[in-house]
């Protein structure tokens, strides 16, 4: 029998290696990111439970961000798959 477990890993422009048993966030909003998804995540979580409020907190961290994006793909890994789905946030 086989044993699977998932590996999250992120990495910054310099190539430092950022390792997370939860969440990895990237981009030019990854200040934000971290601090909005710290506050509202919370381990176990339903699927759309999960993309809301990784919807919320990406919005409001681009929303604060010059260089960000006017939208953005949310990707969830679950044991069946990875969920994708496109956002649209502010163009002005």
């Amino acid at each position: 029998m086989r044993i699977m477990s998932l590996f999250l890993s992120g990495m910054d422009l310099i190539g430092a290696p950022v390792y997370t048993d939860d969440f990895v966030v990237s981009g030019t909003a990854t200040g934000n990111m971290y601090g909005m998804c710290e506050t509202l995540y919370k381990k176990d979580m339903e699927v759309e439970e999960l993309f809301e409020t990784l919807s919320q907190a990406l919005l409001a961290s681009v929303d604060r961000d010059a260089l960000s994006g006017w939208g953005a793909t949310v990707h969830i890994v679950t044991k069946d798959g990875v969920i994708s789905r496109e956002l649209k946030a502010r163009m002005d």
